[in-house]
Parts: C-alpha cells; structure tokens; sequence
C-alpha cells in the first residue's frame, strides 16, 4: 500500500515501504512511469529512491491533495506496467597501483575487517553483479545493491576530506561510487572511469535498471 505524504509546499514523497528490495524498487519505477504517461499539469520532477518517489510540483498550479487524489486513481494500474529489461554495465576498475594506497586505499582494511586476503576481497567483489537502485548526495553518486556481506564496512569514524573521482566502496550493505570528488565515510576499494558514473547521472538512464559488474 503506498502512503502519501507532503515534503514542504511543492512537492509529494510516495512511500512504498520501509524495507529495500528489488521488487519495492520495481514498484517505485512503475510508479514514475505511470504517473509520467499521465502528463499531469503541475508536475515539475520526479525524485526516485530505494522505496520512494518525491513527486515536485509548482504550487500555483496544483496543490498536495488535488495530487495525491490523482495518484491515487492510477494505483490499479500500476502493476500492468511493463519495465524495460535491465542493461548490464561492465565497469573497468583497478583495486591496485604501485601501492594500494594510490588506488584502493582501503583494500586492506577492508580484508582485515572481514578476516580476509586482499585477492578473496577483490574477488567477491568483482565476481557479483550489482542493481542501480537511486542516484543521490552528489551527482552521479550512485547507489548499488547486492554487495556480498563478507566485505561489508561500516562507516569511518573521520571522513577524508576529499577523494578522487570515479572512487567505489563498500558500506554495510550496499555499495556506492561516485563521480565527482568530495569528503567520504565509506571505505575506497578500487578507482573506476569516471565517464561511466557521467552516464548513469540522469533519471531516464536510472529507470532503465542498469546494473553493474567490475
């Protein structure tokens, strides 16, 4: 059952579910392409997540009840949705340079954590095929599902204050890369090319499912 609620004055969180999956997502995506057939007037963006859709809107034209009414009335049909079949991304990656500090600064802590080798490390992570669930936080930031939970991290505790672009790592559960540079709390594990990350950076390639494999 979807739950509506409002986000300031101009704009509707859909929620699916608390929990995160491949099918709640599903839903998530049959949503936004439901509501997009619509072309309702108002309508400004759409803002998908793991299990929501912010729906922006432009406050002199619609307002958060009319909305949500109008939503509402295509939830029957949002399962009659058909979605594209996912496309598979190789990404081309280096875990190791002259020193693992220089590309994969983390590798080894990431190992030692999970009572690992770097080698076991590098190959559960590139033998698994990856689910582009959102893009967020920065653009192009790309957030992954289906990491093994042997190389699981959590946050550090002392952010970097910046890290190269195209960076990949794993937290908790998930996995994240990035395009553009900034402070993180993840752990870095290989460096990717960055023109990838650039390609997923829009929503219509997002809803087309693109996984990943390294």
């Amino acid at each position: 059952m979807l739950k509506y609620f409002p986000s300031g004055d101009s704009a509707i969180i859909v929620k699916a579910s608390d929990q995160i999956s491949v099918e709640i997502n599903n839903t998530i995506r049959r949503l936004l392409t439901r509501v997009e057939m619509e072309s309702i007037p108002g309508i400004t963006d759409f803002i998908p997540s793991y299990n929501e859709l912010m729906i922006c809107f432009n406050p002199s034209l619609s307002g958060f009840h009319k909305l949500v009414d109008t939503i509402r009335s295509l939830e029957p049909s949002i399962a009659d949705i058909h979605l594209p079949p996912s496309t598979l991304k190789e990404v081309p990656v280096l875990y190791k340079g002259d020193t693992l500090e220089e590309i994969g600064p983390d590798l080894e802590d990431v190992a030692r954590f999970n009572k690992l080798s770097v080698d076991e490390v590098i190959q559960i992570h590139s033998s698994a095929t990856y689910l582009v669930y959102m893009l967020g936080f920065t653009p192009g930031f790309c957030y992954l599902g289906g990491m093994d939970s042997r190389i699981a991290m959590p946050r550090k505790e002392s952010p970097r204050l910046k890290i190269p672009e195209g960076s990949v790592g794993p937290l908790k559960a998930r996995e994240v890369g990035n395009l553009l540079a900034k402070p993180p709390s993840n752990s870095l594990i290989q460096t990717a090319n960055r023109n990838f990350f650039f390609r997923l950076a829009t929503r219509s390639g997002l809803n087309q499912s693109p996984k990943t494999s390294f």
